[in-house]
């Protein structure tokens, strides 16, 4: 019921609530944290479409989830990697856009 109440008030307050994610950054040498704000399928691979923070000019990245592995306790990591290639990287970008042209403003 908490949980009900807590979703109601973000609900009210405007702010959408996003799926966390954190990404191992190799350059960085720890974890970075991003909202997933939308995921999608093309040719059978999933992308996610996330950023670091929630404001209209932040960037965003794309990342394509390369593994799935379910853990004992019903949690699901995915190994992803993020999307470097230009022609792979403007369909995804084109996808997302329409998916999101009422929300976002996308810039690819």
């Amino acid at each position: 019921m908490d949980d009900l109440l807590r979703e109601a008030e973000q609900m009210m307050e405007g702010e959408p609530k996003y799926e966390k994610i954190s990404f191992y950054d190799e350059e960085q040498d720890g974890f970075a944290e991003f909202f997933v704000l939308e995921r999608t399928k093309l040719n059978g691979t999933e992308y996610l479409l996330a950023t670091q923070e929630l404001n209209q000019d932040s960037d965003g990245y794309v990342f394509k989830v390369v593994a799935e592995h379910a853990e004992e306790d019903a949690e699901v990591t995915m190994e992803l990697e993020l999307v470097e290639d230009d022609t792979e990287l403007e369909a995804v970008g084109k996808v997302f856009a329409e998916l999101l042209s009422d929300d976002l403003n996308i810039e690819i």
